[in-house]
């Protein structure tokens, strides 16, 4: 059996302490590392590095693992509790504070991150730390993985056009928004920390919309939970803003609420998050051309 890792999804229960951007150029376009099925950039942090860190618009904070935080000697500033949407259990993890996180001319101050404990997580998949995309508030961030990079500047995006430019909800504080699954309005995050292409909630199980019933393909894991994951071909489509995709075989995430559009599923779209004015813009790739 194929074992995935869903390293996302920690969402609603984290609060750390706020930051300050230093002064940002115009735009700031950062070579992506996919390899991992997840985009990892070079961070540098109090002036040490670099490190390896997933920009994770499925984390609601950022977050650095137990290894780093000891060999940094990272302040501790105090403890939160942790959670994932489809689990009611939670952790107590360490705050450490960050005097200054730097990504190429982009810099943060005075940033809280929560320790990841989970060493075997990490090292998993082969990074120091989870960047959450959330922190570029007041930027637009525009993931393209065709040309391998990650691009924050200024700006906003116009106003929601239900074609390209759409309004996103933030469920257990991640950005999603609604597609049409075989005729159904379905929420999914959009979460760049996971590698799954579309993955479908658990509920649509109990839907008769797979021409055959679907199989279990591996196990996916959270920091605080792990459930199982199965996959089977839609005999329906599935729309996003203008495209549609023809009968596709997705994944279905058991017990989770809501869907989850990750790796497989940027790969084929540009997508740009305007987190002040929550808006998302995605166009698929042949569009973007």
């Amino acid at each position: 059996m194929r074992r995935q890792i869903l390293t996302a999804l920690t969402a609603a229960l984290i609060c750390t302490a706020g930051y300050a951007f230093g002064q940002a150029p115009e735009a700031t376009i950062v070579p992506v590392d996919l390899s991992t099925e997840r985009p990892i950039i070079d961070v540098f942090i109090n002036g040490d590095g670099p490190f390896k860190f997933v920009v994770d618009t499925g984390a609601s904070k950022t977050m650095v693992s137990a290894d780093l935080a000891e060999r940094l000697r990272l302040p501790n500033a105090g403890s939160i509790l942790v959670g994932a949407p489809n689990s009611f259990t939670s952790i107590r993890a360490p705050i450490h504070r960050i005097r200054e996180l730097r990504i190429k001319d982009l810099k943060f101050f005075g940033v809280g991150a929560v320790g990841i404990m989970d060493r075997d997580l990490m090292r998993h998949i082969r990074a120091d730390g989870i960047i959450s995309a959330q922190d570029f508030s007041g930027y637009l961030v525009t993931f393209d993985y065709r040309q391998r990079q990650l691009v924050v500047q200024p700006g906003s995006l116009p106003e929601p056009d239900d074609i390209h430019v759409m309004g996103y909800e933030e469920r257990n504080g991640i950005a999603g928004v609604k597609i049409d699954v075989a005729g159904t309005p379905t929420f999914f995050h959009l979460d760049t920390g996971s590698p799954f292409f579309i993955a479908l909630p658990g509920t649509m199980l109990g839907k008769s919309a797979f021409e055959s019933e679907p199989q279990p393909v591996g196990m996916a894991r959270t920091v605080v939970a792990e459930f199982l994951v199965l996959s089977g071909k839609l005999s329906g489509d599935i729309k996003v803003a203008k495209t549609t995709l023809s009968k596709p075989t997705v994944e279905i995430l058991d017990k989770m609420p809501y869907g989850n559009l990750g790796f497989r599923f940027f790969r084929d779209f540009r997508v740009t998050f305007d987190y002040a004015n929550e808006r998302v813009r995605i166009v698929y790739w042949r569009d973007a051309l």
